[in-house]
């Protein structure tokens, strides 16, 4: 009976193990990858210059990458465990195989995708854009945005003529006029306006819910160290949090860690939610996302984006169901700059 009974409470021992860190999440260096825009970089920026990451005990080795494609390679060759970018990229390295899990949202905001036409242009509504050109980047948000407020005013693609540019093309095309008007995300919308190039027409915000980045984890180190990653988006999430509640610091805080024109900031951030939750809507749009890619034929079947998704480390580092009920567009405000130069 006592040789049953010690196998019955190491078997329990055992099974328990599974689920528990290896070691303190102290202990344990996570490697996040980020990128430098100013719609992927204020969480972590704030958390490790707040010291975010040691008030709630995890040691986080923060890389910002000022290419996505090179932070999305460093984390598929496992140089990364963790790393918040674009979902484009994103689904399409889940799609391909990469083991690993969406954890969180990595911020977001429908008014960062804007519209711009050159400031003497005589166009004021979407319908002016009929018979144009328009640059944009295909393959990226670029196509989501613009898709949703042409199919809200009944335009097809086939009324507009499409110039693929890279983003840091978009100002000088639009000056020159080799394009019309351009679709791009922030911060060349922000650049074209603060060096007197363009004004934005629209945006994709009430055209669209939201257009929202990733958090993904490895399943190495969800595996191994669950708690180092509760910790971790505990710290991210506040970052977030802060960055939203104090616009004017981050100017200033930006400014010096990216080398970002300050100009371009006061101009950018009132377009963005710095958030990671994950809302009513959020994986849905992570949805219209990966349908693009397998659209484009750049994924060879069309995943189930919530079958890539795991949300219970989230719910425990911040003690709340998700996804919540209500929509991004419900709870987030964007931000006011009060400063001005």
């Amino acid at each position: 009976m006592i040789k049953l009974f010690t196998v019955a409470v190491l078997a329990l021992l055992t099974s328990q193990a599974m689920y528990l860190p290896s070691a303190n999440a102290s202990d344990v260096e996570l490697r996040f990858a980020t990128l430098t825009s100013i719609s992927k970089a204020p969480p972590g920026v704030v958390a490790e210059t707040h010291n975010l990451f040691e008030k709630e005990g995890v040691h986080v080795k923060m890389k910002l990458f000022t290419s996505g494609k090179a932070a999305v390679e460093s984390l598929a060759s496992g140089q990364f465990d963790i790393a918040m970018i674009g979902d484009i990229p994103a689904l399409a390295l889940l799609g391909q195989g990469y083991p690993g899990k969406i954890i969180a949202a990595g911020l977001g905001g429908p008014k960062r995708q804007s519209v711009l036409v050159k400031r003497d242009s005589p166009y004021k509504t979407v319908e002016d854009l009929k018979g144009k050109r328009i640059g944009l980047t295909k393959g990226s948000t670029d196509d989501i945005a613009l898709g949703a407020t042409f199919k809200k005013h009944n335009i097809k693609w086939s009324d507009v003529t499409v110039v693929n540019l890279r983003p840091p093309a978009k100002a000088a095309a639009l000056e020159t006029g080799a394009v019309d008007a351009v679709e791009g995300w922030e911060p060349v919308p922000a650049i074209i306006v603060t060096k007197g190039i363009g004004r934005r027409l629209f945006s994709a915000d009430g055209d669209i819910p939201d257009i929202v980045g990733v958090i993904v984890a490895s399943d190495k180190i969800l595996r191994e160290h669950p708690d180092a990653v509760v910790r971790f988006l505990r710290a991210i999430h506040g970052g977030a949090s802060y960055a939203r509640a104090h616009p004017d610091e981050m100017v200033d805080l930006l400014s010096k860690r990216l080398g970002l024109d300050r100009k371009i900031l006061i101009d950018a951030i009132p377009t963005q939610w710095w958030y990671v939750e994950v809302f009513s809507d959020t994986i849905s749009d992570w949805q219209r996302s990966a349908d693009l890619l397998f659209g484009l034929k750049r994924l060879a079947s069309r995943p189930d984006v919530a079958g890539l998704v795991d949300l219970s480390y989230l719910s425990k580092a911040l003690g709340k169901k998700y996804p919540r009920g209500e929509s991004a567009a419900d709870v987030m405000k964007y931000p006011t700059v009060s400063i001005t130069q």
